[in-house]
Formats: C-alpha cells, structure tokens, sequence
C-alpha cells in the first residue's frame, strides 16, 4: 500500500471514529488531526455557501491536506484527501489561524474560505450527495 492510500486509509477511520463525539466541530478537527497524525491547519467559517458552514484541513506528511466539511446540519457531512494542488487556497486561511485573535478579528477570510471551496468542487471534490 502506498503512503498516500495509508494516509487516506487513516484519515478516513479518523473521520469514521470522531464524526458521532458530541464535540465541537473544532474539537472534531483537532481530535482527527491527533488520530491521524497530522497537523491541524485551520478551521474556518464559510458563511457564504448554502451548504457548507465550516471548513477544516489537516496537513500530512508527503503534502497530502485531509480536509472537512460542516454542513448546514452540523454534520461533517464531505471530507476528502488532495494534493499540493490546493496550497495557493489554503496559504491564506493557513496564515490566519496563526494570527493573534486581536488581527484575526479584523480580518474576514470568508471570501478564502469560499474560493477553496469552489476549487475544491471544480476539481471534483466536496460535491453534494
């Protein structure tokens, strides 16, 4: 098994085993970033999207970005793994999240947060069901 598929393997039992906790969305993101060995990037609103409300990505080792999605239920209803194909997306909302509150706080990344969405869908993820 290659090591992106055992990325993707565990990734995905971590999703399996934290979407039920009665945790928060960011605990969930966190909890499945430390399932799985990876490092939590950012955790963002998407209050621009009729579907989805947040949006999380998990960095591993070898460049692949496990990524959640919470939708309107609150649910973590899409996840998937990418490629490096994505970093011109995630770099803002990666940046952010290392801010202090205080600059977090006057700046609104949901417009980032919205095209990294979208690129994920023209590329075939993050699609409805």
């Amino acid at each position: 098994m290659a090591v992106n598929e055992l990325d993707l393997l565990v990734f995905q039992m971590a999703v399996e085993s934290v979407r039920s906790l009665c945790l928060s969305f960011n605990d969930k993101a966190a909890e499945i970033a430390a399932r799985s060995r990876g490092n939590l990037l950012f955790d963002v609103r998407n209050d621009d999207d009729a579907e989805v409300q947040r949006l999380a990505a998990i960095r591993y080792r070898g460049g692949q970005i496990g990524v959640l999605a919470l939708d309107r239920q609150g649910l973590i209803s899409r996840y998937c793994v990418v490629d490096g194909t994505f970093s011109r997306f995630i770099a803002p909302l990666e940046n952010w999240t290392s801010m202090p509150v205080s600059m977090q706080a006057k700046i609104d990344v949901t417009h980032h947060a919205g095209l990294f969405l979208g690129a994920m869908r023209n590329a075939g993820h993050m699609l409805g069901d």
